[in-house]
């Protein structure tokens, strides 16, 4: 599975009609990418929330039951301009979901700065002490 972080995509309406094997996601509600493998892992092992995989994992990431919720809390929003994060199975998907979104590879939107934690704990309503990617985790096994 590859785990792409990119700066600054747009994303259309197009993107979501070219019919491949993909997910893109909020980036800037991404923990890390491990937060993305433990999605695509429980994603794989637990009994399913949706009947496709690439929104299973959107589900999981997010750590709702809701797929409405999950598009709320860690989905990217149709003409906005942002950090996303592709997940997809071969690179030819991936470049094919580049040229629509545009943007560059970057994998430091991934990763956890301040300012992105403190939106996270927000948005995935995280309270008191403890490592904010091990919380999120635990929220999505919980599912």
């Amino acid at each position: 599975m590859i785990i792409k972080g990119i700066r600054p995509a747009k994303v259309s309406k197009e993107v979501f009609n070219l019919n491949l094997p993909f997910q893109i996601l909020n980036a800037d509600l991404v923990a890390s990418k491990k937060h993305i493998i433990h999605s695509i892992n429980q994603a794989k092992t637990k009994k399913p929330i949706s009947n496709n995989m690439w929104m299973e994992i959107l589900v999981r990431a997010s750590a709702q039951r809701q797929i409405t919720n999950a598009i709320k809390t860690i989905g990217v929003k149709e003409g906005k301009e942002g950090n996303i994060c592709i997940i997809c199975e071969n690179e030819e998907t991936l470049n094919k979901v580049l040229d629509v979104v545009g943007g560059e590879i970057d994998d430091s939107v991934l990763e956890l700065n301040e300012e992105k934690e403190k939106k996270i704990r927000e948005v995935f309503d995280i309270k008191g002490y403890g490592s904010t990617l091990e919380r999120v985790c635990e929220k999505i096994a919980l599912l």
